[in-house]
C-alpha cells in the first residue's frame, strides 16, 4: 500500500485547485475580453448610425429654414399686395346719403 503524507496530499490538492481556479479565471477573462470587443463594435456601429442621422437632421433643418425664408417672402409680398388693394379701395370710395361706403373702382380680387 502506498502511504502519502496528509500534508503533501493537502498541498497537492491545493495546488491542483489553484491551477483550476487560475485556468478558469483565464477562461472567463478571455470570454470577458471577447464580450468587450463585441460591445465596442456595437458602439462603433451605433456611433456611425448617429452620425448618419445627425447629417440627415442637419439637411432637413437646412431645407426647412430655406422653405421658411421662401414662404416668408411670399407672405410679405401677399401682405404688400393686400395693403396696396386696401389703399386703392380707400382712395377710390365715397359715401352715399345713408353714410354707406360706395367704391367707384372695383378692387382686383383673386
Amino acid at each position: 500500500m502506498i502511504s502519502v503524507d496528509p500534508a503533501v496530499l493537502g498541498a497537492a490538492i491545493s495546488f491542483i485547485t489553484l491551477l483550476a481556479l487560475i485556468g478558469g479565471g483565464f477562461f472567463w477573462l478571455g470570454k470577458l475580453d471577447n464580450r468587450v470587443s463585441q460591445v465596442e463594435q456595437g458602439i462603433k456601429r451605433v456611433d456611425s448610425r448617429i452620425e448618419q442621422v445627425d447629417q440627415k437632421i442637419d439637411k432637413l433643418a437646412e431645407d426647412i429654414h430655406e422653405d421658411m425664408r421662401s414662404l416668408r417672402g411670399e407672405l410679405l409680398e401677399e401682405m404688400r399686395r393686400g395693403n396696396q388693394q386696401l389703399l386703392i379701395a380707400l382712395a377710390n370710395h365715397g359715401h352715399d346719403e345713408g353714410g354707406q361706403p360706395v367704391f367707384r373702382v372695383p378692387v382686383n380680387s383673386e
